[in-house]
């Protein structure tokens, strides 16, 4: 029997493993790419895997020359794929959620640095990016933030005794907080030159404790200023760098 003839249920379940197989280990912007075909076959595939295929919602960015070349970008979308790509070091498919207006589907989001651009910055190009406040995504219940950028000599960085980038950074993680509800699921990582950066620390930190009475499970490789009170019964899985 030819896929296409399989009955609604089975490609529904067919859809949904074929996703979560390649997606759930270390799901990336690339790898996302390979399933989005399956909405571009006919109706009835759109219909199903729509559903599957936009549970993940991704923010990149990378230097420049690790950014994907837009003439690599699938044309199975009614969209110019290639207006995902925010030169010079953004990658996204936020714009594929909001031209199809399936926001709800959005599950996961996995928000993922490598370039050379401050941790500060790199925060508040992500809030701006999702709109939050004029666009919803009150369905997303798992969150990775992974910060894989070195900061060199991170403690005498002047920006540990900036105030005000400090501030916004509280507030940044304020409204992500405000707007993303249904987080059960945190994991934060980076690397290690962030734990004695205090604007990484700033940021997780309120993050952490704005979000821990509704998570299920919280993995953070930063040093963390945590009550472990903050935390209910609904916590099955915790595994903490502790600040000294």
């Amino acid at each position: 029997m030819d896929i296409t003839q399989l009955p609604s249920e089975l490609l529904d379940l067919v859809f949904g493993q074929f996703a979560n197989i390649l997606l759930s280990d270390d799901p990336n912007l690339t790898l996302w790419k390979d399933v989005l075909p399956l909405v571009g076959v006919s109706r009835q595939w759109r219909a199903l895997a729509t559903r599957h295929v936009y549970k993940y919602l991704f923010i990149e960015c990378h230097d420049e020359e690790e950014v994907v070349d837009e003439d690599e970008m699938d044309d199975t979308e009614s969209i110019d794929q290639s207006s995902c790509l925010l030169p010079p070091l953004w990658l996204t498919n936020i714009c594929l959620f909001q031209h199809n207006n399936i926001n709800q589907y959005a599950r996961n989001i996995i928000i993922y640095v490598d370039a050379s651009i401050s941790f500060s910055n790199f925060i508040f190009q992500t809030v701006d990016l999702l709109k939050l406040g004029t666009v919803t995504w009150s369905n997303l219940q798992y969150m990775d933030i992974c910060v894989n950028t070195a900061i060199e000599n991170p403690d005498n960085s002047a920006d540990n005794n900036n105030d005000t980038m400090a501030q916004n950074l509280e507030q940044a993680a304020s409204l992500l907080a405000r707007h993303f509800t249904n987080i059960k699921h945190l994991r934060i990582f980076a690397d290690k030159s962030h734990l004695s950066y205090k604007p990484t620390a700033t940021f997780s930190n309120k993050l952490l404790n704005l979000t821990a009475k509704h998570l299920t499970s919280l993995i953070t490789f930063l040093p963390t200023r945590l009550q472990l009170s903050t935390f209910t019964s609904q916590l099955t899985k915790l595994r903490l760098t502790f600040a000294h």
